[in-house]
């Protein structure tokens, strides 16, 4: 059952910049501790977990979920999706293969079974975070947007007012420059 804004307020046009993303844990095959730490998010399992990430555009603004928790984190697009098995991220100044990362997941999806054509494989895009907090601390309120697409255009301009608050608003909580 997919998850649905409480909020009755039409949404508003899109900015052409703000994106939502779900990073879900639902399966043992990706972890928000990782993508906080190397900066990424990621989906995958197939064509309709993927092709939705695969939109995001470099220097889109993103606002990460993760179902049943809530707002994780806010950051820019850095890059361009790629397979895990090809991806790069940087990390401390130098590009890194993603697969040579001390991962807590494997970002594997099993395929056997199923359809040979579809591609299984698990996406990443890497993020330059601007504000990000363990799912323990995640932001969720009534009212705010998430559903169970891995990313769409974020045009529920209560939902960007509210978490860019929230993130902004606590000098405290960990940004960018504190998770290197």
């Amino acid at each position: 059952m997919a998850e649905s804004s409480g909020s009755t307020r039409p949404e508003s046009e899109w900015n052409g910049r703000d994106w939502y993303v779900n990073f879900g844990e639902r399966s043992p095959s990706r972890n928000w501790d990782d993508g906080r730490r190397y900066g990424f998010v990621a989906a995958g399992g197939g064509r309709w977990y993927s092709d939705s990430l695969q939109e995001l555009p470099v220097g889109g603004h993103v606002f990460v979920y993760i179902p049943k928790s809530g707002y994780v984190g806010i950051g820019v697009v850095t890059g361009p999706a790629a397979p895990a098995d090809e991806a790069t991220l940087v990390v401390d100044g130098r590009p890194v293969p993603f697969r040579s990362l001390d991962l807590k997941a494997p970002y594997i999806h099993e395929s056997e079974g199923t359809d040979p054509h579809e591609d299984h494989r698990e996406w990443i895009v890497p993020v330059q975070w601007t504000h990000t907090v363990a799912r323990e601390d995640a932001f969720r309120i009534p009212g705010l947007f998430a559903n169970q697409n891995s990313a769409c255009r974020l045009r529920h301009r209560f939902t960007v007012d509210t978490v860019t608050s929230f993130f902004e608003s606590d000098p405290d909580r960990e940004s960018d420059s504190a998770l290197a």
